[in-house]
């Protein structure tokens, strides 16, 4: 994380601030698997990050905002913070939106559809319930996963994940029931119980410090995809946003967005779209030389 000592030394490396990404604004819940509850940061250090920026001279800023510092339209004397949460959850309604109307901050939510209309296959926690709850899981290659410890949990996790992201996205439901074919596992429970509905969705769009942005319908990792299977995505995606908060979808973030999942084939395509900015996962701070790359610019995961 940036931190205030840095602010001087960052400006004078090209560093015009910093994008962060979250996922969920909820308490961390010991005995869970690390890679989900990474996910999360608790209300209270979301206050104390906010507070932190804020006393260091920073200045929160909207997406719109950081595209027009990139596009030298808007001139900032200070480094800029831009927060933005991905998927749709519904604890960014409940948890981080008091803390940014309460302090009056924007914010980004990039939204996969597909959340929303509940539709969404959220299999990072149902395979989460299926290793806590089980000594082993078996898999239908004859693969068999201990789990009786929490290390081992964990690995297990890590390499299911591996493997879930190299599936045929476009038949995932039926390429998930096929691996897991030993268990009865409902893929649809956790977003019926962890995603927003388009009331909420639509109250946020209707504050001024709320933005919208566009996450693809179902949150497919774009390795395995065809650049029209790509554009299907981003185009549905966004219309069904669109018809929702009755305003364009100027802003994306990829799906997953590291470099094992998005590279210079989707970098390329996405310039065809016409987004203001479109953002990975990783990176660090916005930097100079970022506004000539204004279809793969960095966040940094804001993390416990």
């Amino acid at each position: 994380m940036l931190n205030n000592r840095l602010r001087k030394a960052a400006m004078e490396d090209g560093c015009l601030g910093v994008v962060f990404m979250l996922h969920r604004v909820a308490d961390y819940e010991k005995g869970r698997i690390k890679n989900n509850e990474d996910l999360k940061i608790s209300p209270q250090l979301l206050q104390q990050v906010i507070d932190k920026y804020r006393k260091g001279g920073f200045a929160f800023v909207s997406l719109d905002d950081v595209y027009e510092i990139l596009s030298r339209t808007k001139v900032m004397d200070k480094p800029f913070v831009a927060f933005t949460m991905d998927d749709g959850y519904l604890d960014n309604y409940k948890n981080a939106y008091p803390v940014f109307k309460r302090n009056e901050v924007p914010f980004c939510i990039f939204v996969a559809s597909d959340f929303i209309d509940k539709k969404a296959i959220l299999w990072w926690y149902s395979i989460e319930e299926l290793i806590l709850s089980h000594h082993s899981v078996f898999i239908s290659d004859g693969t068999v996963y201990s789990c009786r410890t929490y290390q081992e949990k964990w690995d297990t996790f890590r390499y299911l994940r591996e493997r879930i992201l190299k599936l045929d996205q476009n038949m995932l439901l039926m390429s998930l029931n096929q691996m897991f074919s030993s268990y009865d596992i409902d893929w649809y429970a956790p977003v019926r119980s962890l995603a927003m509905s388009w009331n909420e969705i639509e109250e946020l769009s209707k504050d001024r410090l709320c933005t919208i942005g566009g996450h693809t319908m179902s949150h497919p990792s774009f390795i395995p995809l065809s650049l029209e299977a790509i554009k299907d995505e981003i185009e549905g995606g966004n219309a069904i946003l669109e018809s929702h908060i009755h305003r364009r979808i100027c802003h994306f973030a990829y799906p997953y967005g590291s470099l094992k999942e998005d590279g210079p084939r989707e970098y390329e395509f996405l310039k065809s779209f016409g987004f203001k900015t479109v953002f990975c996962s990783f990176g660090g701070c916005v930097k100079v030389c970022h506004r000539e790359k204004m279809t793969n610019l960095p966040r940094y995961m804001l993390k416990k």
